[in-house]
């Protein structure tokens, strides 16, 4: 991915962060910063953007856990995992081959969103009984939903998604055709990136508000 840095190896996989991370990371910054600003006054300006920084880099913690679950599936199944980047929307494991049957694309895809989940229970269980308080069970709590909201929102069944990638390897077993369950799941992409950006437009059409431009 042009404009990645790369900053090291995870599991002997290199590690790149592209230049968009940068971005993002300070947008999460400042809203999860001001969120418990917001819900704990106390806690000043420069502790509530220290804490949003400390969240937004879990965050980005959970994206690469995700990733290193799709990676480690990939690994057992003999296909080499060329790198992971971090970049605007999340996070990219780079696979230098397809799997070879469709339960193989299957296992792939599936693990990064039940990584996620498994996060999600984590958190959620450290959350509701360990002695947590404050902004630091606020923070808990929120790492747990992002979890959960990564691997729901991954498993939207459209390439490049999880789920697309899961829907592809339905079809691929259904029809015996890789290509026919890369060709479903792209169109499936496209229909529902369409949908997306309808969506986004809403704002507009209902109220004559502004549209949502992150949509």
């Amino acid at each position: 991915m042009n404009g990645s840095i790369r900053v090291g190896n995870l599991f002997g996989i290199p590690f790149y962060i592209n230049l968009s991370w940068f971005l993002i990371l300070g947008l999460m910054t400042l809203s999860y910063g001001g969120n418990l600003g917001s819900q704990f006054p106390q806690l000043g300006l420069g502790l509530s953007l220290f804490l949003g920084l400390i969240a937004a880099l879990l965050l980005f913690a959970s994206v690469l856990a995700h990733e290193l679950g799709h990676s480690f599936v990939a690994i057992k199944q003999g296909i080499q995992v060329k790198s992971i980047t971090l970049f605007l929307f999340g996070g990219l494991a780079g696979l230098d081959q397809e799997a070879k049957t469709p339960a193989g694309a299957f296992w792939i895809a599936i693990a990064g969103p039940l990584v996620s989940f498994l996060l999600f229970l984590g958190l959620h269980f450290i959350g509701s009984y360990i002695v947590v308080t404050g902004a630091l069970s606020a923070l808990v709590n929120l790492l747990a939903y992002v979890n959960l909201a990564l691997a729901i929102f991954n498993l939207i069944p459209g390439l490049p998604l999880d789920g697309g990638n899961i829907l592809k390897a339905l079809v691929w077993k259904i029809t015996g055709n890789q290509y026919q369950g890369t060709l479903f799941a792209s169109r499936a992409g496209q229909g529902l990136g369409l949908i997306g950006i309808s969506l986004g437009f809403l704002p507009l059409l209902i109220s004559g508000g502004s549209p949502n431009f992150w949509t």
